[in-house]
């Protein structure tokens, strides 16, 4: 036996290493996937709905009945059916920022534990109380359009 035989089990390469960083890796590769997913999913959905409107105008006219051309515009047409609300703009703008306060803080934490870490969870924070003040300016913008487009109807 070597002096070094005790020593054999611990020595870490450079592969084990780069295995052991994997993780967050991972993490990230699994977030796309689900980002990906809620896409797709969302285009299925919209095509499925339009298919229905499609197959109930096909059936009515197999069947031979009259259809009303405002029914046929609205089973095809792309609008919602309700605008949206500037109010609920500005919560999910509250929301989002206090979201982004909250993985900064989660960026001060990390510090502790990798001070690596802290730079991409900071820059996440960053775009994330963005995508927050940007919902609150388009909230503002949204609600005083909506004011004119009233003044403007009822001014005559």
């Amino acid at each position: 036996m070597t002096p070094d035989a005790h020593l054999i089990d611990t020595v870490i390469t450079n592969e084990e290493r780069a295995m052991a960083g994997i993780g967050p890796y991972l993490v990230g590769v699994a977030f796309w996937i689900f980002i990906g997913a809620v896409a797709v999913a969302g285009i299925v959905t919209d095509y499925k709905r339009r298919r229905a409107s499609v197959d109930v105008i096909r059936m009515a006219i197999e069947k031979g009945q009259q259809l009303d051309p405002a029914l046929i515009e609205k089973l095809t047409s792309n609008e919602r059916a309700e605008p949206i609300d500037p109010l609920h703009m500005k919560l999910g703008g509250i929301i989002t920022i206090a979201s982004g306060i909250g993985i900064c803080l989660l960026g001060l934490f990390m510090t502790g534990i990798s001070m690596q870490a802290f730079y991409p969870i900071c820059c996440a924070c960053l775009v994330t109380i963005c995508v927050g003040i940007g919902l609150r300016i388009a909230s503002k913008v949204l609600a005083e359009a909506r004011e004119r487009e009233r003044s403007r109807n009822a001014a005559p």
